[in-house]
Formats: C-alpha cells, structure tokens, sequence
C-alpha cells in the first residue's frame, strides 16, 4: 500500500524583513497547528539575517534565483530580459513536481513568478499585504489569487473586495509572548532610546539621530543610553562618534534579541515598515517615525495609520534635522505624559491572533479547492 502523500504549501517571499518576518511566522504557525504539514520556503535568495532562523526551524527551503525590475533602462534590463523568463519556467517546474495544496505569496517581486504559475497549474494561492498601501506585485496578483488577507482594516489596492480577509500582521514569536508595557515608568537616570532604520533607508536616520545627540550638552547627554542598530554602517566609525559626543551606546549591525530591545527601551525611533508598527502595537512602546520617502511612500501610509490615532509622533524626511529631532526627543523625555498617551493608543490596535487567522484562512482554501 502506498503511503499517503504528506500535506504540503509553498511559501515565496522577498528578501527584506518586511516580507520575509512575516512570511517564516506565517510558516511557524501554520506547521505548529499543522505539524504533519511539509512548508516550503521558496526564496530568490535567503536574507543574510535569516540564515541561521532558517536552520533553525524544519522547513524545506528552494532558491530560483528572481532578479528585480531595473528602475531604468540600461544593460541592466537586458539580463534582467534574459533571466525573468527562466525564473517562471524554473518555477512552473518546481511547482508541477512537487504538486502543493496551497501557495502564499508575501509580496515583492520575487513572489510573482509562484502565485503566476499557481494560477496557471490551478493550485490555491493566498497573498498577504504587510502595508497600508499594497505593493505594486500584490496589486498586479490580487487579480489571479483566491484569498487576499491585509494587516491593516483599511488597506488599499488590493482589487476584488470579496478576496479580501483582515487577518493582521504575522508577528514573530517573540513578539507574542510580550504583554504591552505602560510608556510611563519611574523616574529614573538613564533614558532609553532604540534607533533603527530597517533594511532600507537606515543611512540618513543613523547620521541625523548622531548629530541630534551631538546638538545635547555635556549633562544632557549623560541622561542618555542608546541601542543603535546600524544596519549594513561602519560599526567602528559609528561607535568612535558616540565614544566622542560621551553618549553611552550599543551598537549592532543586527539584533538577535529586537523583542527585548523593544521592552526596554523608553522611546523607539525608526523607519516605518509595516513590521515596526504592528511591533509598535504589540509592546506598546512610544515611537517617533520618520518614514521612508521612497518605494512608492508606503511608509508614509503606514505611519499616518497610528498617527492619525495619536498613536506615534511622525516627522517627514523633508522636515527631518537634528534640531527637530533633538527638540522631539528632549520633549518627550521631559514630558512622560506625552508617552503614556501614545501608549494608550497603542493598546486597542493590538491584534495578537493574526499568524493563527492567517493559517485558518489557508487551511480553509486547502479544504473548499482541495
């Protein structure tokens, strides 16, 4: 007798954090509820901060290598001509051999060539819109796929209003296990400050934020402990600058422990990426964003959601100084009201069962097209 053939989804992705985070959650849930369950990863490239989460959990993961569209014509859109074609072929291939019941796509480029050749090969596919603003793949595939699931209740682009389920945003495990802090906490010494800019557009935040701590006087500056993560900055230079402004800092090209940094920090500055605002939500940390003007401005949607709440203090890169920054800093560390009330209005946004709703929704399209 032949053994009976193991359930199995494909799961594409982009390389960034704001795809991938979501997408390997998403794929935690769905074997922790599924655990039978063979989840594939199907990526163009794996994201050198995933490699060792990657090893870490039982998943199968595929590479067929996906290039991105050239932003101009140049050489460049020639072998981008040339090896397009193949990805979708290779794709089309690797989905006809293995025959999954379920294919979700994350967005981004790189997720186009799967949810296409699911379409065609009449497999379930399921997108999932991390932005306020879908992005231009989820646009382009919300057409073809069968269940479009959004982080936020107002997301727009995504075409056909039936397709679309408000699931939220797949969180990472660490995230989950926090209890939302109170932003106001006793009176203390040092304040906290957690500064990053995510895989995108970290430069020019890291160099204002510096020279917004070089603007503090000499006692000012002690009141100060700061956990920078520089992203792909010199570490060295950026070090000898706080060594020589007299900020004490950490800093770190990554952090293995974003959850915690979160928890214990005071005041969170930051790009606006849909993962750091349901991040935001979650442990209720009071933030100043300043999103990141480029990609098509989904930061900017994203960030206006909790501001239009109260929820965060926005300041736009046309307006983005040291001056400014080092005045919103100081305000809100004077003023411990002013964070309690960004808190408060953090809380009701939380939506702590979205990766299992995510998953429902997937087993839901397994079971009515299977």
């Amino acid at each position: 007798m032949n053994k009976k053939r193991p359930l199995q989804i494909v799961i594409s992705s982009g390389p960034t954090g704001g795809h991938f985070f979501p997408a390997i959650s998403f794929a935690k849930g769905f074997k922790k509820t599924y655990s039978q369950a063979e989840v594939h990863i199907l990526l163009g490239r794996i994201p050198v901060f995933a490699k060792t989460l990657m090893s870490e959990n039982d998943f199968q993961s595929h590479f067929i290598e996906i290039p991105s569209f050239p932003k101009f014509f140049s050489f460049k859109m020639v072998f981008f001509l040339l090896k397009y074609p193949l990805a979708y072929i290779q794709t089309f291939v690797y989905l006809w051999n293995l025959k999954p019941s379920l294919v979700v796509g994350f967005g981004s480029y790189a997720s186009v060539p799967s949810i296409l050749c699911a379409a065609i090969l009449r497999i379930p596919t399921l997108l999932h819109e991390q932005n306020f603003m879908a992005g231009r793949a989820n646009r382009f595939l919300s057409c073809l796929t069968d269940r479009a699931a959004i982080s936020f209740p107002e997301t727009r682009g995504i075409a056909f209003k039936s397709k679309i389920v408000l699931t939220g945003y797949p969180l990472r495990e660490e995230f989950l296990n926090l209890i939302q802090n109170d932003a106001v906490r006793q009176t203390k010494k040092t304040f906290k400050i957690l500064v990053f800019g995510g895989s995108q557009g970290a430069r020019r935040l890291n160099q204002v934020f510096l020279e917004a701590m070089e603007r503090l006087g000499a006692e000012e500056k002690k009141e100060f402990a700061v956990k920078h993560i520089v992203g792909s900055e010199d570490l060295n230079r950026i070090k000898l600058l706080y060594e020589r402004f007299g900020v004490h800092a950490d800093v770190s090209a990554f952090s293995h422990h974003i959850a915690e940094d979160y928890q214990s920090a005071d005041l969170i500055i930051s790009r606006s990426g849909a993962g750091t605002v349901f991040e935001l939500i979650a442990t209720g940390r009071p933030a100043i964003l300043v999103p990141y003007p480029h990609a098509h401005a989904h930061q900017k949607r994203n960030a206006d959601f909790l501001s239009e709440r109260h929820a965060a203090i926005i300041i736009l890169e046309e307006n983005l100084s040291s001056e400014v920054l080092a005045n919103t800093i100081l305000d809100l560390r004077h003023h411990p009201a002013k964070r309690a009330e960004l808190a408060v209005h953090l809380k009701p946004l939380h939506k702590p069962n979205a990766t299992q709703e995510l998953v429902c929704l997937a087993w839901e399209l397994i079971c009515t097209k299977n």
